[in-house]
């Protein structure tokens, strides 16, 4: 969260030096993540790369606390590594998607063969009325009650056998287009899943990321105000430390709601990860941005927070904010690192206030 004097002044640096020599300033994250594979042991995999990468960029602060802490608790594995994608970039669960896909293909196969066989049974209806017709119309056309019967009995069983099977398949059609409407819904519920954080039901990362770039391209097109306000728990890791995890999660959705509720039906709050939200705040300006979050925070400060099982007492939860408003050139993380500098700023100065950004 904190910049280096060199980001700040524009002092130039060895890093610099040396990632201008490469010819470019990213290159020199391709030595620092190699060396956290050999320092990790594990396997240079794409997901493990993709968490390295956002993790030594920078940027994504939640991640490189997260992983910090991941660190310096003990050696990490996959199953850790997919655990902080989960939590962290919106990471879905994999086997779950790839079921949904099995599912399909295998209802398409199903609805495929049902095709085919009612293509077939209509061929042979199709047969038997071309061999009636031949008949009535040929040389020797029936001359007797018995030769009409005769050439009529066998047109009635090939209808008796095709009302049958389009009463099959209209059977089939609607367990089909049941299966249909069932994997629909599981596919609502799979894409939901893969935007929302699954501890405060709030959007998770991703989800944060394209509803806040929607709202830039909204706010271009109507010549909108967007402020995007960045919230961090004060001292959230001695909540965890001296009350448990599980009192931490509960602290985490009890200000994730007071967020989202207090933003109202135009605002958005999502959970960036760890302790950190975004909220942005479509049509206001700064002014107005920064009085709303302020407000939540005295709201959230005045209150004696108590325990859901037991009603026990938590006492007081703070929150630290920083608050910047977009600018046309903006892209999600630009305008979230803006306001993360102002929160950096709110937390030196003692916490628990909320500081915009005038940049």
């Amino acid at each position: 969260m904190e910049q280096s004097p060199a980001a700040t002044t524009g002092a130039t640096t060895a890093d610099d030096r040396l990632a201008g020599a490469l010819g470019h300033p990213q290159l020199l994250l391709f030595d620092r993540l190699r060396d956290l594979l050999v320092q990790t042991g594990l396997p240079p995999e794409p997901d493990v790369y993709d968490l390295f990468w956002r993790y030594l960029g920078g940027l994504e602060h939640a991640i490189s606390r997260a992983l910090d802490e991941a660190l310096a608790a003990g050696p990490i594995d996959m199953a850790a590594v997919k655990q902080l994608r989960r939590d962290h970039c919106g990471e879905s669960d994999a086997s779950a998607i790839a079921q949904l896909v099995e599912t399909a293909r295998e209802q398409t196969d199903r609805l495929s063969q049902h095709l085919r066989d009612g293509q077939a049974d209509l061929a042979i209806y199709g047969r038997a009325i071309a061999d009636g017709d031949a008949a009535l119309n040929g040389a020797r056309a029936p001359a007797t009650a018995g030769e009409l019967a005769a050439l009529i009995q066998p047109l009635g069983a090939a209808t008796t056998v095709m009302v049958a099977a389009n009463r099959r398949m209209e059977t089939e059609l609607e367990a089909a287009a049941a299966e249909t409407a069932a994997l629909r819904d599981q596919l609502r519920k799979a894409e939901n899943a893969a935007v929302t954080d699954a501890l405060t039901g709030l959007l998770n990362r991703r989800g944060l990321i394209e509803a806040l770039s929607n709202a830039q391209m909204h706010a271009a097109d109507a010549q909108q105000d967007l402020s995007v306000a960045m919230v961090d728990i004060d001292h959230f890791k001695n909540i965890n430390d001296q009350r448990g995890h599980a009192l931490g999660d509960e602290v985490l959705r009890f200000v994730g709601q007071h967020l989202a509720l207090g933003v109202g039906e135009t605002g958005t709050v999502g959970r960036l990860g760890g302790e950190e939200f975004v909220a942005f705040l479509p049509g206001m300006k700064l002014d107005a941005a920064m009085a709303t979050i302020d407000r939540l925070r005295g709201a959230l400060a005045g209150q004696i927070i108590r325990r859901t099982a037991d009603g026990a007492s938590m006492g007081r939860i703070t929150f630290s904010a920083g608050v910047s408003i977009n600018h046309p050139d903006d892209t999600p993380d630009s305008v979230i690192a803006r306001a993360d500098s102002a929160l950096y700023t709110a937390k030196r100065l003692g916490r628990d206030r909320v500081i915009p950004d005038r940049n």
